[in-house]
């Protein structure tokens, strides 16, 4: 039994996120990190040309996995919902969350996840192995959401203070606000784990 989950630090999220946090700060109105990217005249990879060499990679990775382990039987897990599909529904320049992404750009960075999920969905199924969907489920529990209602943490997360993550730029919020960065907190690790395991129950019952 395999369990896969990558894809996400090959765009990767971290520079994309990074980069609409800062372009966001300077000009929170229009789509300042969907221009940034989707400008030819800087010469940096598109959305379209991250997904396509995205693609490439993870058919390479899945038939090396299969050589590597014919017998396996592989799962694939897709990432969760990190942001609303109403933008209004973050607060931008919020001081407890230095949420600084334009509303304008949230629209395009679902889209780019939901493309992601989709090419892991895709190449998933032309392997014949299980692709573990936790986008849908994850809708409404975003970054976005109040208290016990994420399943994320956005940039300056609350977490438990002898946590592993850094404080850096979350310093000055409190002890308890770390450096989470958009991943899962407890639910949603929970939640997560979940949809694996019966998968994986599912996977097992096959002869």
């Amino acid at each position: 039994m395999i369990t896969i989950g990558v894809g996400g630090n090959s765009l990767p999220f971290g520079e994309i996120f990074s980069r609409c946090l800062t372009l966001g700060a300077d000009n929170g109105s229009g789509r300042p990190c969907r221009d940034y990217y989707e400008d030819p005249k800087r010469g940096v990879e598109t959305l379209d040309e991250r997904l396509s060499r995205i693609q490439d990679e993870y058919i390479t990775m899945l038939a090396d996995v299969h050589e590597k382990a014919p017998n396996a039987k592989v799962i694939t897990v897709g990432y969760p919902s990190l942001l609303p599909a109403e933008a209004g529904a973050c607060g931008y320049t919020d001081p407890t969350e230095t949420f600084t992404i334009a509303p304008g750009d949230i629209p395009w960075l679902r889209d780019m996840e939901e493309r992601l999920n989709q090419t892991i969905r895709n190449l998933t199924n032309f392997f014949g192995d299980r692709y573990v969907d936790t986008y849908a489920s994850s809708q409404g529990h975003d970054a976005c959401q109040p208290g016990e209602e994420k399943w994320m943490e956005g940039f300056c997360g609350t977490v438990a203070p002898e946590s592993n993550w850094p404080a850096g730029q979350c310093a000055g919020l409190g002890p308890e606000h770390r450096q989470t960065f958009f991943h899962p907190n407890t639910q949603g690790h929970t939640a997560i784990a979940q949809h694996v395991e019966r998968v994986i129950r599912l996977a097992l019952l096959e002869r």
